[in-house]
């Protein structure tokens, strides 16, 4: 089965349409009232929503601070700005389909590829 994501507020719109014309399901931060809401609130709802966090926000890399063992898995788009949205769309389309794949890593995705930390 895919998984599906929680967008952070902080990811491109036009992320989240590349990953629902792929077939992903993607729930806007925004459309859960999670508007300027602290990091550590935003993951807690995509571990309640069993879903897996797409963010622009590096902080969530740290693995002291979000340890993969401890969600559903979080995806770091390590985006500049706009203009490199096409190149990691394209790193994108290389990334597991399958959530069991997914599920419990960190992924960091920036313009020419992607690396997975598995939980301890």
């Amino acid at each position: 089965m895919a998984p599906s994501f929680l967008a952070d507020e902080c990811v491109f719109q036009g992320t989240i349409d590349f990953l629902r014309n792929r077939g992903f399901e993607v729930t806007r931060a925004q459309d859960l009232s999670l508007r300027g809401a602290p990091d550590r609130e935003v993951l807690l709802r995509a571990q309640k929503l069993n879903l897996v966090l797409l963010t622009n926000d590096l902080e969530f890399g740290d693995i002291r601070r979000y340890p993969p063992s401890r969600h559903k898995g979080i995806s770091v788009l390590k985006l500049k700005d706009y203009s490199s949205m096409a190149d990691v769309h394209i790193v994108l389309q290389d990334l597991p389909t399958k959530e069991e794949h997914i599920a419990g890593s960190l992924f960091i995705v920036d313009r020419r590829r992607w690396r997975k930390r598995l939980r301890p």
